[in-house]
């Protein structure tokens, strides 16, 4: 042989391991050691020997040594850099040990050769078969001297078990040899292979946790980076786990649901298809996009979308549903103001065809009453009469151009300009009380948190303010609070704005007509006309703004909200 060159070496990939397994080595060999000296201490006393008596002190003295260099080597482990070379110094450590137990306890008598095989299957577990098959060979040399030196005279075994006789006879001595000699090789070969599928298995088993950590993390990476909120639940209807989306969007943490039942989370949801298995699959599959109107923990509602999907097992049985849902709140006041400009553009050519068919009749009509009255004078009943009628074309008049506002849209003015929103709010305020439309049980309150300015034509800006005031005043007709609030704001792209809050404490609106409002032609009065908030909705929306109408939060009333850019 080659030296060292020949025998086994290990890689530094390995290092880790081969280290972890050369101090168990160590440990299991400093247990049997103490275990050993104290069963021979045992059976000393059993006898009624003493057990400093002179015959014990070999087996203190190797004790002694076997216990110091075992310390050694569990100190110095962790310095070593040559793994392979410290390693085989112990295998061979091991062997000497073991050799000398068996001289210590009676040679051929011993049993004791039955820890060469516990070396060997070390040898094996760091070496794979060819290190086991190397230590079989040492041991079955170390042992065949051991064993021909005693059977020849030259050693004489020394016996501090206990009196056993040994003969010279030379089958005794042939079987040992030969039946110790072809066990060490069996062991040496299975143990050589087992310790080879066990690395093998090893290896594969690190390969796979590899790949399923990386399995792990793409799929982990995929949910987490989705922008739709993803939900899965078991068979129960219990919630398993809900992505970083579906948390924003919920306004949840996804740990504080796990468990809990996907009622408790989305009562709005129709989940009746999720904790059926069999009858439902096909139509939980064939599922259209749905929609619910969900309120957050915080209070504001949002528009979710969801589709609901099931997940089967190897066997294609279902064992829980996916749910992936957005937020279509967007999406949806998108979708009504294209509706509602729609309905505008629609209203916009009636409304054009018919003011064209009415205005020239009024102008006519308004002049034949206005001549009637000079002739007949105004103290005569006929003279009142006339006066009705043109206070009804009057109101004809303002109708027909409202129909205006809606067939050619707001006019066109130059008169763009900087416009302090709550010197015009102060305006109105002062407008409202000068023309008596508000009574003494009205209380009009402001809270100026801030003092905006806003690019708009000033009539524009009065407009939206004296129609939106007129409308909270008229849905308190016994009194009540109408306030407003300035304060500045970030708007949807994330740049300053200004928002006015115009809240009333009225009978409020329900839901399913709040919808409405700004389209044209639908109103709650009964004498309205339904175009007001239409032609505010086409300011707001000519400056660059937007309008919301939401109820109150204790209940009562309307708040209008108006954003202007800065």
């Amino acid at each position: 042989m080659d030296g060292q060159a020949d025998l086994p070496q290990i890689t530094a990939s390995d290092e880790s391991l081969f280290r972890s397994r050369l101090r168990r080595l160590i440990l299991y060999r400093l247990i049997l050691a103490i275990f050993f000296l104290l069963l021979v201490i045992g059976v000393t006393l059993s006898r009624n020997e003493d057990v400093l008596s002179s015959r014990l002190h070999p087996l203190y003295y190797f004790s002694c040594i076997l216990f110091l260099f075992t310390i050694f080597c569990a100190i110095g482990l962790n310095r070593v850099r040559r793994l392979s070379g410290f390693a085989w110094l112990q295998l061979v450590f091991d062997i000497a040990a073991v050799t000398v137990l068996v001289y210590l306890s009676g040679g051929v008598e011993s049993h004791f050769s039955l820890l060469y095989p516990l070396v060997i299957i070390s040898s094996a577990l760091l070496f794979q078969r060819r290190g086991s098959l190397f230590t079989a060979s040492a041991c079955s040399l170390v042992y065949g001297m051991l064993l021909d030196l005693q059977y020849f005279g030259m050693v004489s075994p020394l016996q501090i078990v206990g009196d056993v006789g040994y003969h010279r006879d030379s089958g005794i001595y042939f079987f040992n040899i030969l039946a110790n000699i072809a066990g060490f090789f069996l062991v040496a070969l299975f143990s050589g292979y087992l310790a080879r599928e066990v690395l093998e298995s090893s290896r594969q088993a690190r390969e796979h946790k590899r790949d399923l950590s990386r399995l792990s993390t793409l799929h982990k990476s995929i949910v987490q980076s989705m922008t739709s909120g993803l939900l899965t639940v078991d068979s129960e209807g219990r919630i398993a786990f809900l992505n970083a989306a579906g948390e924003e969007i919920l306004g949840i943490r996804g740990k504080s649901v796990e468990g809990r039942k996907i009622g408790e989370l989305l009562p709005e949801m129709d989940i009746s298809d999720l904790t059926q298995s069999g009858q439902s699959q096909n139509s939980m599959q064939n599922n259209a996009r749905m929609e619910i109107n969900h309120t957050l923990p915080s209070g504001s509602r949002i528009y979710i979308g969801y589709s609901i999907s099931v997940l089967q097992g190897q066997s294609g049985s279902p064992f829980g549903s996916i749910i992936t849902f957005r937020d279509l709140t967007q999406v949806k006041a998108s979708e009504d103001h294209m509706q509602r400009v729609e309905r505008l553009a629609f209203a916009g050519r009636i409304a054009a065809e018919i003011a064209h068919e009415i205005k020239n009749p009024l102008a006519a009509m308004s002049g034949a009453v206005q001549m009637l009255q000079g002739e007949i004078g105004q103290e005569s009943f006929h003279s009142r009469l006339l006066g009705i009628v043109e206070r009804e074309i009057g109101r004809i008049n303002v109708l027909v151009t409202d129909f205006l506002w809606l067939a050619k849209g707001p006019p066109q003015s130059g008169k763009i300009e900087d416009v302090s929103v709550c010197a015009a709010i102060q305006e109105i305020m002062s407008l409202l009380r000068s023309k008596n439309q508000v009574c003494e049980s009205h209380v009009l309150q402001t809270d100026f948190k801030a003092a905006p300015v806003v690019r708009i034509d000033p009539h524009h800006l009065r407009q939206v303010l004296w129609n939106l005031f007129m409308n909270a005043v008229e849905a308190m007709p016994d009194g009540g609070e109408l306030r407003v609030l300035v304060d500045c704001c970030d708007g949807e792209s994330g740049q300053a704005g200004t928002r006015v809050d115009i809240s009333d404490s009225g009978c409020g609106i329900p839901e399913i007509l709040r919808q409405r409002i700004f389209d044209p032609f639908f109103t709650t009065k009964a004498s309205g006309t339904g175009l007001g908030l239409s032609i505010v909705y086409q300011l707001v929306e000519k400056a660059g703004g937007r309008i919301e109408a939401n109820s109150n939060p204790s209940g009562e009333g309307m708040t209008f909200s108006v954003f202007f850019p800065a």
